[in-house]
């Protein structure tokens, strides 16, 4: 199946409708591994009446808890754009090709200051012949490439260059219509990478991603993963195959997951967020991947795996 890929024209902040209630915008950047014991993202994001948010969070084995500063509700100039963004202490530069961002947040315990180049363009959602599911939103942007920044964490000093994975987004984001989902990335330094997002929502399975090796970038047409779970029903493990509509198969196998950071996002939908060591085709990686359910369903499934389970997606 040959699918489509569309670069956007351009990137930037979007005009959002008052009148749809979950009409929103965010951005995001992800470095799984600014050390091999700590991972960051840093996130902000805006609605229809211009009250925008931001947040750093960061984790990993080497601290004793999950860190997570966030500022929200803050009002914002309609025609402020995301060349000159500022909300509270974030401040964030994006390309209008989107092949380079440079994104800081200044907080009280953590610091980070990155540069962003992206390996590949921005591959769109909307790009496939289906669309981008409207409950996710108008469209969304993926991309994988290099952060070369600073991180601090209270008294603690980072310096890296390494993998990362960018996001954007607009329109409806409607946590409760998903019963789960998946968001996978594996990157490796020289530029190989793979993504996808599994939604299962309506009855329905959505999959949507790319893959880019050997310089080539093509949409994603299958994903197969097994899986562990562990008794919290937090995953610890993944085999995946990532194929692409050149008909490239990709072996990914991520290892190693947790500590996990957990996020009650929406009162229909729980995230469990985890950097992981992956190989992809046998290159060594890093690997980020968020598995989401509904706090219900992983309210009653925890405690009910005992040791190893498989579970086939």
């Amino acid at each position: 199946m040959q699918l489509a890929f569309t670069q956007l024209s351009k990137e930037a902040r979007h005009v959002l409708d008052p009148l749809r209630a979950k009409h929103r915008e965010s951005l995001v950047w992800v470095i799984p591994a600014p050390d091999p014991h700590v991972t960051a993202f840093v996130y902000t994001w805006v609605n229809a009446q211009g009250l925008a948010g931001a947040a750093l969070a960061v984790f990993g084995p080497s601290l004793p808890e999950q860190i997570f500063e966030k500022v929200d509700q803050v009002q914002v100039p309609q025609d402020m754009s995301f060349d000159r963004w500022e909300v509270g202490p974030l401040t964030m530069n994006l390309a209008e090709d989107g092949m380079s961002s440079h994104v800081s947040f200044s907080g009280a315990r953590v610091e980070i200051d990155l540069e962003f180049t992206g390996f590949h363009p921005a591959y769109a959602y909307g790009s496939h012949p289906q669309g981008c599911p409207s409950f996710f939103a108008d469209d969304r942007v993926e991309q994988s490439g290099l952060a070369v920044g600073n991180l601090r964490i209270d008294d603690r000093h980072y310096t890296w260059r390494t993998p990362a994975q960018r996001d954007h987004s607009w329109g409806d984001r409607d946590w409760g219509a998903m019963h789960h989902m998946k968001w996978v990335n594996a990157l490796t330094a020289d530029g190989q990478a793979v993504h996808a997002v599994e939604i299962l929502a309506l009855g329905q399975r959505f999959l949507r991603g790319y893959v880019h090796v050997d310089n080539t970038l093509a949409p994603l047409t299958g994903l197969e993963m097994s899986y562990d779970l562990d008794e919290n029903m937090l995953h610890k493990s993944i085999d995946a195959v990532f194929t692409d509509d050149l008909d490239r198969s990709i072996k990914v196998r991520f290892t190693e997951g947790g500590p996990h950071f957990q996020w009650d996002v929406n009162p229909r939908l729980t995230l469990r967020d985890t950097a992981m060591l992956a190989t992809i085709d046998g290159a060594q990686g890093v690997g980020y991947v968020d598995m989401s359910w509904h706090p219900d369903y992983l309210t009653y499934n925890a405690g009910a795996i005992h040791g190893t389970t498989r579970i086939e997606s």
